[in-house]
């Protein structure tokens, strides 16, 4: 299963609790505004296999005046842990494309704690340099409601520019991504990595007309 196919398991499930106070993504949109993610932390235990049934788990832990946290777990059918993967979103204006108040603009915190403190998750930096360079095609079918490309997307990218070996021969334990300017339909992103082949850490980022558009470290194991 891949990290993209991941992500997207668990954010369909934050979007039927979000549907349930009309405030999932297409109806935010309706209102002029929309949910960005800002930053993940996942730690795999075991990676899901295709055609075996899961339980996809969401909780809004807690938010403040900007962020909304919320984290997600997957377990088999036995209860035993497979993934765990802490957010952080934002919601937008989106003809300003600025950051507006989540206090403000939620009707239902879904039992989210109010706190003063910003979580801090792992400082993403962009590498002085690369070992792999890749232009990226964005086509229609990567856009999402925001009209911006899905951020699903990048897990794919970053981990295609390592080459089939390197990905047959190994397992993703542990993901840290930062998203810091979306990607829209007329991006043309260039995807970079640089491999640590004694920690078995590599280094992603992505960038287009010469801005950093994400960032991410992944952590893996021989298979």
């Amino acid at each position: 299963m891949r990290l993209s196919s991941l992500v997207d398991a668990m954010l369909l499930i934050s979007e039927k609790q979000l549907h349930e106070s009309d405030s999932d993504s297409s109806e935010m949109v309706q209102r002029g505004l929309g949910w960005v993610v800002v930053q993940y932390h996942m730690d795999i235990k075991k990676m899901p296999t295709l055609g075996q049934k899961l339980k996809v788990s969401t909780r809004a832990t807690s938010y403040n005046k900007y962020f909304f946290y919320r984290d997600f777990w997957i377990d088999d059918l036995d209860g035993n842990r497979m993934v765990d993967l802490s957010s952080a979103f934002v919601i937008i204006d989106v003809k300003a494309r600025k950051m507006v108040s989540a206090a403000e603009k939620l009707t239902d915190v879904f039992g989210a704690e109010e706190i003063t403190k910003i979580k801090r998750f792992a400082r993403l930096r962009e590498p002085k340099d690369y070992d792999i360079k890749k232009g990226q095609h964005i086509g229609y079918y990567n856009i999402d409601v925001n009209r911006h490309v899905n951020n699903s997307y990048y897990f794919d990218w970053m981990v295609d520019s390592l080459g089939i070996e390197f990905v047959e021969k190994h397992r993703a334990k542990s993901m840290d991504i930062k998203y810091d300017k979306e990607l829209n339909i007329h991006s043309e992103p260039e995807v970079y990595a640089k491999i640590d082949s004694d920690t078995l850490v590599t280094t992603h980022w992505i960038k287009s007309d010469g801005e950093l558009n994400a960032v991410a470290q992944i952590t893996w194991e021989e298979k």
